[in-house]
């Protein structure tokens, strides 16, 4: 026993000397560096780099540059990146491996998004539009949506507000519903979000824009209007990254026109009051009150926009951190945002984070989730420019001791001070924004053809909303205050399932997909108010203590669909590619019996480049021919609407109110859906290395079925019922195209297209009816019109016979067109103007020289009608206010701008006054410049720093229009104007 233990002690020695004698050659490891390039030699970041046969690895930083310590003895190192090929390199005892990564196209092809999954660029039938992540960043703001401005043709996309936090108008292929929402269905992560994407945009990876229906038919109801897929970052194998982007940008008030001064609007009354004299001037002190004639004679003018408009600040940070390992990789990312509008008091606040995980239990089970929360605090102020713009300039703001003087213009008691909600303690209007939206997957690989996937998201949203408007306020002009608050409490769900399966049989390749979908919303809404207030130190948390006017009220909304959808691709050869698909849709919004749409689509694309016969044609690098067809469905009506709706009624029950219902809405239990059928055609291609490159599209649409109401007859008890009654029809062009102007070692010019044409018009309105002149929808015409009188003119000299003849006017009244030709101004010479643009385009370019990039994006919106304020409520013929610096009508000056001043007419009441607002709204911008420097990658090396770009924008500096001082992208309205900013911004990775 002795013995064996003895040996046993001296074999465990030996074997303990043999592995220190080992160890510096079983666990030595050594440093390896090298980089990792493009075929033009620029530097590749985020190339997975790994030790063959082992976990060990790491990640190129911004310049492609790695460091790897390697365990002796390994022999080869693999590279990979997406958009690459996949290269092995043996090490061979080296200590520096640099390797250069060849373009692999079928790659770059994996990562277009279509709906439930990914296709090959390829492969793709319907007409897909995808934005590269670099083009958001690019350009900074508040919606990431407002950056596909002009970059996917068919998305018409304009701002509606410069106030802080406003969202912005999106419509793809034109309007197709003329009573329901014709904005595109948004998903993140697969789950609709919304039209105002507030999330960062360095937080997403990609977006996709699906145009046509056999790509948005899978979506069934809700893809009606085309789909914008955004797919944000998650975290992948390999280091740990950290990035940071921040702006800051200072802003002003872009074009917008000014008011008249104290002299001018001293002239305008002058000969407001000529007219209505026999053309003889009264003197001064017959038209001005005492205190205005002294105000006048003493110059004691104001510029009162000078006192509302400020500087606005904007600024943003981003903070985002993504890595893992090949089992478990997560990404967190945070943000804060504050805007200072041009108004004071005008704040918007945002505060958001994101968090997702990825987690691979196994080779066959995979889950996932991912969270956003977005915090937003706004304090809104109400558009003080209608005062402001119509308060006489002869006035006084402040009074000796700089005290607020609340009716400035002597003898107007109704002109409030535009200051008085800047006044402490008179105003608040606060919203208070939060909203959690997540959502969680499971991935069951079935087989390694079979895919499962489960993925549930919730999104919950609790908004308030908060005013107080004291009784010295523009609002109430000295009457009682006001206060009230408005909450709503919003839970949508959405639970889906599909089942994906890829299999390939020598030249044969099938892809199919089922899946079921189950949708839910649930809104909840309460407010209250009142008038008289007991104190305005309580704001809007007091509310019952309102003496006067108290108003209650409560709402309730629920929704659900519940869907089930196929699709099945057939390749045959790689170069004849068919899909189709089929949604089943039902909403609990329509009747029984009519709650189920069906929505199918069928697509054919040829790759030709493929063929045989074209190998010889060495100049042409991609040919594909796609053809679809599909249908989408609508179902565009409150949901309770099939079932009828009771109105409130008060009575008199002796010297006792009491309340009783009334049936006000008609059920209807034959509702359906609106139906979208679309036909598209198109030409994907590629020239001379691919660089000329792009795509043509030509589509037809027709939406039948519309949900509209119809007159009923006063003895039914009802006004309208609502029916599937009605036609649209959209068709247009669109083409998009990137070029390589240059490409050198040192300097790159490339150029990107877009332009589209639409032309929009209703085919037919309920029951054989041509006009609705109340809703201005007219047979023939596009979906959203102005319906007026058509000026051509002012009436002059001379003209006094057939003014007379044409219906009593007089020279210096407008004068409009005889569209029926019968001799007189009557309602039939009514005419419409279309609010729709003939067509839009977008054009980009990017240069690069070295270390420094120039981006210049411009911006061309053509064919347009726009109301413009300034024009038609802005001039004030009766000079009872003030008002627009116009080229008005006088014996003297016989223009035929505008029409003689009068001060017999209302303020806002005069012959034909609303015909002088219909403008050309046809603009082009330059919309950005953006110049940026990338430091040296030597420098930041030392520091341990990947990449440093600083770069400044300027932002809505040049527009080019017919209208003077204006931007007519605004829409034709004078509150909140659209900003010009100049932004300085910096981007870090480590």
């Amino acid at each position: 026993m002795h013995k064996k233990i003895n040996r046993y002690y001296w074999g465990a020695f030996l074997s303990l000397i043999m592995l220190l004698l080992a160890a510096p050659f079983v666990f030595a490891q050594t440093p390896i560096t090298g980089k990792v390039s493009d075929e033009q030699g620029g530097g590749l970041p985020g190339v997975t780099v790994l030790v063959k046969g082992t976990s060990t690895g790491t990640a190129t930083d911004a310049e492609g540059n790695y460091s790897l310590n390697v365990p002796n003895g390994s022999a080869s190192l693999v590279f990979s990146f997406i958009g690459f090929q996949t290269k092995e390199v043996a090490i061979n005892n080296r200590t520096t491996v640099n390797v250069t990564l060849a373009t692999d196209a079928k790659a770059l092809e994996e990562v277009v998004v279509v709906g439930y999954g990914t296709m090959k660029k390829s492969d793709v039938t319907g007409a897909i539009t995808s934005v590269k992540t670099e083009e958001l960043l690019a350009i900074p703001s508040t919606n990431a949506l407002r950056s596909l401005q002009g970059k996917v043709s068919g998305l018409d996309v304009t701002q509606s507000s410069g106030q802080p936090g406003a969202n912005v108008n999106i419509v793809l292929r034109g309007n197709r519903s003329l009573r329901a929402d014709n904005q595109p269905l948004v998903l993140v992560d697969g789950i609709q979000y919304g039209s105002f994407v507030d999330i960062n945009p360095s937080d997403i990876a990609s977006v996709e824009v699906l145009k046509d229906v056999a790509s948005t038919a899978i979506y069934g109801t809700r893809g009606a209007n085309g789909v914008i897929i955004i797919t944000t970052k998650r975290g992948s194998a390999g280091r740990t990254s950290i990035t940071f982007n921040s702006y800051v940008s200072s802003y002003q008030k872009g074009k917008y026109p000014r008011m008249m001064n104290g002299d001018e609007y001293a002239q305008l009354k002058r000969e407001a009051y000529r007219t209505t004299n026999n053309g003889v001037y009264r003197d001064d002190k017959d038209i001005f009150q005492v205190t205005e004639l002294e105000y006048l004679q003493n110059k004691q003018f104001e510029d009162w926009q000078s006192y509302i408009f400020h500087n606005g600040l904007l600024q943003n940070y981003e903070l985002n951190l993504t890595g893992g390992n090949e089992k478990t990789s997560f990404s967190v990312s945070g943000g804060y945002q504050r805007d200072r509008g041009l108004l004071l008091d005008d704040i918007f606040r945002r505060v958001n984070g994101k968090v997702s995980v990825d987690h691979k239990i196994s080779n066959v089970f995979r889950v996932g989730v991912s969270a956003i929360y977005t915090f937003k605090n706004q304090d809104k102020r109400d558009n003080p420019l209608n005062m402001a713009n119509k308060i006489l300039p002869i006035a006084k703001a402040f009074d000796e001791t700089g005290k607020l003087i609340l009716n400035p213009a002597p003898g107007y008691s109704a002109q409030f001070n535009p200051l008085a909600d800047e006044q402490p303690g008179v105003f608040e209007n606060n919203i208070l924004d939060k909203r959690l939206f997540s959502s969680a997957y499971l991935d069951v690989q079935l087989h390694k053809d079979l895919l499962f996937k489960s993925t549930i998201g919730l999104d919950i949203r609790d908004y308030r909303n908060g005013f107080y408007r004291g009784h010295n306020t523009i609002a109430n002009v000295g009457r009682n205050s006001r206060s009230g608050v408005n909450i709503s409490n919003t839970f949508n769900y959405t639970w889906e399932n599909t089942l994906n399966y890829n299999k390939t049989f020598g030249e044969h390749a099938f892809q199919g997909l089922l899946g079921t979908s189950s949708i839910g919303t649930n809104y909840e809404e309460y407010d209250a108010s009142g008038n008289n207030q007991a104190s305005p130190i309580t704001s809007f948390y007091d509310i019952n203590s309102n003496t006067a006017s108290k108003a209650i009220g409560s709402r309730l909304r629920e929704t659900q669909i519940a869907s089930f959808f196929g699709r099945i691709n057939y390749k045959f050869k790689d170069r004849y590619i068919l899909q189709g698909s089929l949604r089943a849709d039902g909403s609990s919004v329509l009747a029984k019996g009519s709650k189920w749409g069906y929505f199918p689509s069928a697509s054919v694309a040829w790759r030709v480049i493929e063929e045989p016969f074209m190998k010889d044609i060495t100049a042409l690098d991609n040919l594909k021919l796609r053809v679809s067809w599909g249908k989408s469905g609508n179902s565009a009506i409150d949901p309770y609407a099939t079932l009828g709706g009771l109105s409130l009624s008060a009575y008199a029950f002796g010297t006792t109110a009491a309340y009783g219902y009334w049936p006000s809405v008609i059920p209807n239990p034959n509702l359906t859906w609106e139906t979208t059928a679309t036909y598209n055609a198109g030409v994907d291609f590629g020239f001379l290395g691919n660089r000329i490159a792009g795509s043509v599209d030509a589509y037809l649409s027709r939406t039948s079925d519309l949900l509209l109401p119809s007159l009923l007859p006063p003895a039914t008890g009802y006004s309208e019922i609502m029916e599937n009654i009605g036609q649209t029809e959209n068709k247009g062009v669109e083409l998009s195209l990137n070029t390589q102007n240059i490409t050198g070692p040192g300097f790159n010019w490339s150029t990107d297209y877009t332009f589209q044409l639409n032309r929009e018009k209703i085919v037919a309105l309920n029951n054989g009816v041509t006009r609705n002149e109340a809703n201005s929808w007219f047979v023939g015409s596009p979906t959203r019109v102005f319906y007026d009188y058509k000026k051509i003119g002012i009436w002059q000299l001379g003209e006094e016979d057939a003014a007379t003849a044409m219906g009593g006017y007089k020279p210096g009244d407008v004068k409009v067109a005889d569209l029926n030709n019968n001799g007189k101004i009557d309602p039939a010479d009514r005419t419409t103007f279309s609010r729709v643009p003939k067509y839009s385009f977008g054009f980009n370019n990017n240069f690069s020289y070295r270390n420094f990039d120039l981006g210049v994006f411009v911006y061309g919106r053509v064919g347009q009608f726009i109301n413009y304020e300034y024009n038609a409520g802005g001039y004030k013929p009766s000079a009872l206010e003030n008002g627009s610096n116009i080229d008005y009508w006088t014996p003297e000056n016989p223009t035929n701008a505008f029409p003689r001043p009068n001060s017999s007419y209302s303020t806002t009441n005069y012959l034909f006054q609303s015909t002088l607002g219909y403008v050309d709204g046809s603009f082009v911008k330059i919309r950005d410049v953006s110049l940026g420097y990338n430091l040296p990658a030597a420098l930041l090396k030392r520091a341990g720093v990947g990449k440093i770009r600083v770069y400044s924008t300027l932002q809505n500096y040049f527009v080019f229009s017919n209208m003077k001082d204006y931007d007519p992208e605004r829409g034709g309205d004078l509150s909140f104007p659209l900003p010009k900013q100049i932004i300085f911004g910096v981007n870090v990775g480590l």
